[in-house]
């Protein structure tokens, strides 16, 4: 008679998760709404638990030890052998590479510019504008334009009105600049992947972020008027 093992046990309860992934998914975006009704300011919150740098928030600490919890898991089962292996493979790391600097943020680009800029414009309001806080080292008077932007006096605080759909836009563009990080182990490990190769990648993906991001980042926000 077979009697199961731990490691079957184990591939059992992963598969519950990977069998009903899309609905814990769903859930919690249903949750997230119905917190965000029931209780508005629990994202204020959740935002002010954060490590300030100058006065702004720099590591929101609530997200990083979730992500620690969704790492470890995984990280604990990768052979690292494998990663050594894996690291003298070059051209799985040079194709995610130039997909991530050189194909995904342009595409990103347009379209974020298809559907914001001219698809759902109407919907969003083409006169509906958004405050924001002025550049860093940047000290025009009220009334002066900067970009797509005027600026205002709010509060007695200078502000940057633009757009409201050049606001989301913008969001769009650092979005698809920042190439994903902690949810590749996860994704990787879901589909069953070569564990050792996406470490590499994910290492190599956080060092070149810290190196082209504010590059790539001030070229696509210039571009659009930002």
């Amino acid at each position: 008679m077979h009697s199961e093992t731990p490691l079957d046990n184990t591939r059992k309860m992963t598969s519950l998760f990977e069998r009903y992934l899309t609905l814990w998914v769903g859930l919690c975006i249903i949750g997230g709404i119905l917190l965000g009704k029931v209780a508005p300011n629990l994202a204020s919150s959740l935002d002010n638990m954060a490590i300030q740098v100058n006065g702004a928030p720099v590591v929101s600490i609530p997200i990083a030890i979730c992500l620690f919890f969704m790492m470890y898991p995984i990280m604990v089962k990768i052979d690292f052998a494998s990663v050594v292996k894996a690291g003298k493979s070059g051209k799985p790391v040079f194709l995610t590479l130039f997909i991530n600097w050189a194909i995904k943020p342009f595409t990103m680009y347009a379209i974020a510019m298809l559907f914001l800029g001219v698809l759902l414009k109407g919907f969003i309001g083409a006169d509906a504008v958004d405050l924001v806080k002025m550049p860093f080292g940047l000290d025009l008077p009220v009334g002066a334009s900067h970009g797509a932007g005027l600026v205002v006096l709010h509060d007695g605080v200078k502000m940057l009105q633009i757009p409201l759909w050049r606001s989301y836009f913008a969001g769009c563009i650092l979005l698809g600049i920042a190439p994903c990080t902690a949810m590749v182990l996860v994704w990787g490990y879901l589909a069953r992947g070569n564990d050792g190769l996406t470490l590499v990648m994910v290492a190599i993906n956080s060092l070149t972020m810290l190196l082209l991001y504010g590059v790539l980042g001030g070229f696509l926000l210039g571009v659009g008027q930002l």
